[in-house]
């Protein structure tokens, strides 16, 4: 029975700290919107006893370093819906999605938009199509394959109106596996630290050869973090070279640099 009180009291916790992390970001997050975080926690804890899926262990970390950072972006997208039928048939691709950052946490507070999960690892992959049946997303799909072959693919490319990318890469490396399937007009939305200045020094170039233009960046103070969080907005304003993305690994080995 104690041990019964204790975990009911945890997620109270759980509950309460991320409702109120929420209200920091200008959110306010309905119960039910909520209970679906904690069974999406809930999962990644379990799963971590197979399958190593996230470096980052203890809940509130979690919440803190993944949920809340994952739905900081959330305010540039509602200024974005308005450009994209408000939402109605919204498509977003989360490159690398990994354990489901910020696709997941985005798909669940926007419920209408079309959500698909990209992810080349399998058993990440499993995981995302788990937490997506459980948790009921409808309109979302995984796809376990590389950014480098769905980029060329007629299906995909230029076929999104967000692309999203919160995957540790440098961004001339991000920009040649996600500009090619924004469409013109999107946007591309990458999670970046204190070090975007420096990359941003050696990649406007390439942004610009790959279809793309810087728009705004925005610093975001996340709850509960002495940190900051830096989101990219870079415009699609052309359509990417067919030379773009390259093959297989060739963008990590050889990043992309224009004088």
């Amino acid at each position: 029975m104690e041990e019964e009180k204790r975990l009911v009291y945890v997620e109270k916790d759980l509950q309460q700290f991320l409702y109120l992390g929420g209200l920091a970001l200008g959110l306010n997050l309905r119960d039910d919107i909520i209970n679906k975080f904690i069974i999406y926690l809930e999962m990644i804890n379990s799963y971590q006893k197979k399958v190593n899926i996230t470096s980052i262990k203890e809940p509130f970390d979690i919440i803190s370093k993944h949920f809340l950072d994952s739905l900081s972006s959330l305010y540039i997208i509602d200024e974005l819906l308005y450009d994209f039928r408000q939402g109605s048939g919204l498509k977003i691709i989360d490159v690398g999605s990994g354990a489901g950052f910020p696709g997941i946490p985005i798909k669940i507070v926007l419920p209408h938009s079309k959500m698909t999960l990209l992810e080349a690892k399998k058993n990440k992959a499993l995981f995302l199509r788990d937490v997506i049946n459980k948790l009921a997303l409808a309109d979302s799909e995984v796809l376990q394959d590389r950014s480098e072959n769905i980029g060329k693919a007629a299906k995909y490319r230029e076929n999104y109106h967000i692309v999203l990318s919160r995957a540790v890469a440098a961004l001339n490396i991000l920009c040649e596996l996600c500009l090619p399937l924004c469409q013109i007009n999107g946007v591309m939305i990458t999670f970046k630290g204190s070090s975007y200045i420096e990359e941003l020094s050696v990649s406007n170039k390439v942004i610009e050869r790959l279809g793309g233009a810087v728009e705004s960046i925005n610093t975001i103070s996340i709850p509960y973090s002495k940190h900051f969080r830096y989101l990219l907005v870079i415009r699609k304003i052309k359509s990417t070279p067919e030379d773009y993305p390259r093959k297989n690994g060739i963008p990590q080995k050889r990043p992309l640099y224009f004088e």
